[in-house]
């Protein structure tokens, strides 16, 4: 198994530096010792998604999330929720915004409700233009964690967009008090 951590290991330091064919292909190695693999499947979409491959990538992304449904450990249902997280992050930022909402689809469907879902699936919305749906879930965000300031930001620039002045003010105050005594 150490030397499924070693590829998997150099698969992300290459695709840190850039190398996505070379990451690709160790990630690939990877695989071949430890089959099946969720974390190695989403390291495959994920860099497959670097390389600006936005077709194949999914595959990889929907075998690891099969994979991680297997787990019969206690904590395979929070794994769940973070791999459709992760997954929905990676999508967002290739600017898939559909495949980006199904995969946050799927964390709710699993029972995430954490603030930080909510602040993530509050920028979809916002990029999108869903600008009352962005209000409800950075409101949402804010309201199961008062001190997120991503989310206090995020909910201050949405008020901006819904022409709510009053509001935004308010929302930046809280935001400004929040960061300055960091």
């Amino acid at each position: 198994m150490n030397d499924k951590i070693f590829y998997n290991n150099k698969g992300a330091e290459l695709s840190a530096l850039g190398k996505y064919d070379e990451a690709e292909a160790n990630f690939k190695l990877a695989l071949e010792l430890a089959p099946g693999d969720y974390f190695v499947l989403y390291n495959i979409g994920f860099v497959l998604l670097k390389k600006g491959d936005k077709k194949e990538f999914k595959k990889w992304f929907d075998l690891a999330f099969d994979n991680a449904s297997m787990s019969t450990t206690p904590d395979a249902l929070n794994l769940k929720r973070v791999l459709a997280l992760d997954c929905g992050l990676a999508c967002f930022d290739a600017e898939l915004y559909s495949e980006a909402e199904k995969y946050y689809d799927i964390a709710f469907s699993l029972g995430e409700s954490s603030a930080e879902y909510w602040n993530r699936t509050g920028v979809l919305s916002f990029i999108t233009e869903k600008y009352e749906k962005a209000k409800k879930c950075f409101e949402k965000a804010v309201s199961l964690e008062p001190e997120h300031a991503d989310a206090l930001y995020n909910l201050a620039d949405t008020y901006d967009e819904l022409n709510l002045p009053e509001k935004a003010s308010d929302t930046r105050a809280k935001y400004s008090a929040l960061v300055d005594g960091m």
